[in-house]
């Protein structure tokens, strides 16, 4: 696992991330009958970003969720890349205190569907390493 060095970094990781998800029609289709909004707070390096799955279509951005998060995850850069480079299960992150959350988990938990999914769209905004 490897954290982001500056918030910059992970800013033009997560920027790419966030826009491969709408173009991914496996993630559309998977996302049917959703209405989720996930905002990440990054704690070491004092930044937020947000995803919103609603109904096939996704929307996502830096910086807080605009209106009520359905869930808040906060976390670590190292976690948050553990966690969708596939190397760190959520649950284990959660369990061991690296993992904070707040919010309708239940219905975040829907989105486990996508999670492959999202960890390759990642991977690749990462540069596939």
């Amino acid at each position: 696992m490897a954290g982001y060095s500056s918030a910059a970094e992970m800013g033009e990781v997560i920027a790419r991330w966030l826009g491969l998800i709408p173009r991914d029609e496996i993630i559309s289709e998977g996302c049917v009958g959703y209405d989720v909004s996930v905002e990440f707070e990054i704690e070491d390096l004092d930044s937020f970003f947000y995803m919103h799955f609603q109904d096939s279509s996704f929307s996502g951005g830096m910086g807080k969720c605009p209106g009520e998060a359905v869930v808040e995850l906060c976390l670590s850069s190292e976690v948050f890349d553990g966690m969708f480079s596939g190397e760190l299960d959520a649950t284990t992150a959660a369990m061991s205190g690296d993992l904070a959350f707040a919010g309708d988990v239940s219905a975040a938990m829907g989105l486990q569907s996508l999670q492959d999914d999202l960890n390759r769209l990642y991977l690749a905004a990462r540069g596939g390493s």
